[in-house]
C-alpha cells in the first residue's frame, strides 16, 4: 500500500513538472504580436470587483504604460488622479456612485484649450485598461463619473477641488481598476462595420 502511494505521488509530481514547463515553454514560444492581441481580446468591461487592493507597485507601472501613450505634437494633454483613498471614493460615491465599488478609480481630465485632448485621452484610457488586462486586473470606463462630477453642484465642485486640477482641465472619464469578481464572455462585435478598399 506504501509504495503505490509513494509511486501515484511520484506520479502526479512528475506529471505537474512537466504540464508547468510545457505552459512555460507555450508562453516563452508566443510572438509579442500573439501576447499584445490575446490581452485586447481577452480584455472585458467588469462591473464586479473584490475588495482586494491593487498594490502600489502595480499602479505605478500602469500609469507608467499609459503617460507613454501617444499624443498629438506629445502634449500630453492630461491630468490624472488615482484614489484609493477609502474616505475620499466616500466623498466621491456620494456624488457620483457607478464605480460598482471598485478599490481604485482614476480620474483623467483633458486639457479644455487642446482640440485634439478628447482623442488623445481617450487612448490614454485603452492604454490603462490594457496594461491592467496584463496585470489579470479589471477596468470599466466610466462616463456617467464624469458627468456626475462636472454636473457642478456644490457637492461635485468640492470633490472636484480636492483634485487639484489646473484651471483649463475638465473631467472627461473615469476608468474603475481592481481584481476581478466577474468574468463576462465577451460582447458580440459586428466585423461589417469595418471595409478594407484595396
Amino acid at each position: 500500500m506504501k509504495k503505490t502511494v509513494f509511486l501515484v505521488l511520484s506520479l502526479g509530481i512528475i506529471i505537474a513538472s512537466n504540464t508547468s514547463c510545457q505552459s512555460k515553454g507555450n508562453a516563452q514560444n508566443q510572438s509579442k504580436s500573439e501576447i499584445v492581441n490575446e490581452n485586447i481580446l481577452a480584455r472585458r468591461s467588469i462591473r464586479a470587483y473584490t475588495a482586494l487592493p491593487v498594490s502600489r507597485d502595480t499602479i505605478d507601472l500602469i500609469m507608467k504604460s499609459a503617460i507613454n501613450s501617444p499624443s498629438a505634437r506629445n502634449d500630453q494633454p492630461w491630468e490624472v488622479r488615482v484614489i484609493s483613498n477609502a474616505d475620499f471614493l466616500a466623498k466621491i460615491k456620494a456624488v457620483a456612485p457607478d464605480f460598482y465599488n471598485a478599490p481604485t478609480l482614476i480620474l483623467v481630465a483633458n486639457d479644455t484649450t487642446n482640440s485634439y485632448s478628447p482623442f488623445d485621452t481617450g487612448i490614454f484610457t485603452q492604454t490603462v485598461m490594457l496594461s491592467a488586462e496584463s496585470y489579470g486586473l479589471g477596468t470599466v470606463a466610466l462616463g456617467r463619473v464624469a458627468h456626475a462630477l462636472n454636473s457642478g453642484t456644490p457637492e461635485a465642485n468640492a470633490v472636484v477641488a480636492e483634485l487639484n486640477l489646473p484651471a483649463n482641465y475638465r473631467i472627461i472619464i473615469g476608468i474603475a481598476l481592481g481584481h476581478k469578481a466577474q468574468f463576462p464572455e465577451a460582447k458580440q462585435r459586428n466585423p461589417n462595420k469595418v471595409q478594407i478598399l484595396e
